[in-house]
């Protein structure tokens, strides 16, 4: 078995717009985000999902057309300042390079005055610590900080001249989809009145926390505070089918896949319940504790997930109600209403269902998408390793 090629061929990365080939299941919700780009004359958006659902890729191979496209990271994001100084900063090293001679003068001056704020905050800071903690004589006010008001008059001044010279502006702003939703509602807020400018579109990646909210708040009457009064609309990435993550697998290993017999991704489809980064990762583990094998067989992946799934869930500890719920629930497929009848249609009372459902949905063993309840792949293989401990220690 190429160990070494069948793992680069599943390394977890997004695709890159020239690899839209290998693109699984994602061409509607693409279709969507290029629609609002070419018609919407300017405004904040977001793409949603889970951590690991694609977002990246997304942005990535999306088309904008003859609109100029730019994509930024924000790495530092402690506080509205320095969200503000990374985007001018990720925005002005980007641009510096542009082909359009006012643009990039802009973003090298730019550049150089964040260089110089940042440089003399630094060392009034370096200083402070080694000559002010003592004797108290350097107030703390007179301590330099960043200047927002110009910082902000800059980034404006900044775009303003990417619309002068490019007209409709595409801004892909990534990597928020990994923070919390109060952090991600700080960075919109900071940021608002310089990226809500005419021919401006500016794409978030934003957690799946974000998307539910704006989803309610959208069904409600307007308010301060909602999220639509920021947003103006959100594309939300669904988990993929059992089918979808097979086919990803198979376009990844390519003619790699005779290393796999037949059914022997089955156990690491179920195992990554629509995610395709979960998907990723448990293949590459089913490889590596195979590395001595000819190929891997159904019943080597189902093995080695379970040895997977006992050393990182083997401390999890669950009440018999909880066991009990998982093991009734285990094919269930439906409603919160109706998964509440069946735990009652097998003597667990009602009250005590609704904390359990709770507590197992935070525990990632129930899924809940939508309104929909259903048993996690990663559920159903700890249920039955955890049974099969029973029994052993039983005696049975």
């Amino acid at each position: 078995m190429d160990i070494g090629k069948i793992v680069q061929a599943l390394v977890d990365r997004p695709l890159q717009s020239e690899e839209n080939h290998s693109l699984i299941n994602r061409r509607k919700e693409i279709r969507s985000l290029e629609l609002l780009i070419k018609y919407q004359p300017f405004g904040i958006f977001g793409i949603s999902g889970e951590t690991g659902i694609g977002k990246t890729t997304v942005l990535n191979v999306l088309d904008s057309g003859d609109i100029k496209k730019l994509s930024v990271s924000l790495i530092h994001r402690d506080n509205r300042e320095t969200i503000l100084y990374d985007l001018l900063f990720s925005l002005s090293n980007l641009l510096k390079k542009d082909s359009t001679g006012k643009v990039s003068a802009i973003a090298k001056e730019t550049e150089e005055w964040i260089v110089e704020q940042v440089s003399i905050i630094k060392g009034a800071s370096l200083g402070f610590s080694l000559f002010g903690s003592g004797g108290g004589s350097i107030e703390k006010q007179k301590m330099p900080r960043f200047n927002v008001f110009a910082a902000h008059e800059k980034l404006r001044t900044l775009l303003e001249t990417l619309v002068m010279n490019y007209g409709k502006v595409l801004l892909v702003i990534d990597e928020l989809d990994k923070e919390s939703k109060q952090d991600v509602i700080n960075v919109l807020d900071s940021l608002k009145l310089e990226l809500q400018q005419d021919k401006l579109m500016v794409l978030f990646s934003l957690p799946y926390g974000i998307y539910r909210d704006y989803r309610q708040d959208r069904m409600k009457w307007n308010e301060s505070g909602n999220l639509e009064n920021v947003i103006k609309d959100v594309v939300f990435l669904s988990e993929l089918t059992d089918s979808d993550i097979r086919e990803l697998l198979l376009k990844r290993l390519g003619n790699l896949t005779s290393w796999f017999r037949p059914e022997s991704l089955e156990p690491i489809v179920s195992f990554a319940d629509g995610n395709p980064r979960d998907a990723l990762w448990i293949a590459q583990k089913v490889v590596f504790d195979n590395a001595g094998a000819k190929f891997i067989s159904v019943s080597d992946a189902n093995e080695s997930i379970k040895k997977i799934v006992r050393e990182y869930m083997g401390d999890l500890a669950l009440t018999e109600i909880q066991r009990k719920t998982l093991k009734v629930a285990s094919d269930f497929s439906g409603n919160k209403e109706e998964l509440l009848d069946l735990l009652k249609s097998n003597a667990i009372k009602r009250t005590t269902s609704y904390s359990t459902i709770e507590r197992l949905t935070t525990l990632g063993l129930l899924i809940e998408r939508n309104g929909t309840y259903r048993i996690s792949g990663k559920a159903k293989v700890f249920l039955n390793t955890s049974q099969r401990k029973l029994s052993e220690q039983s005696g049975i």
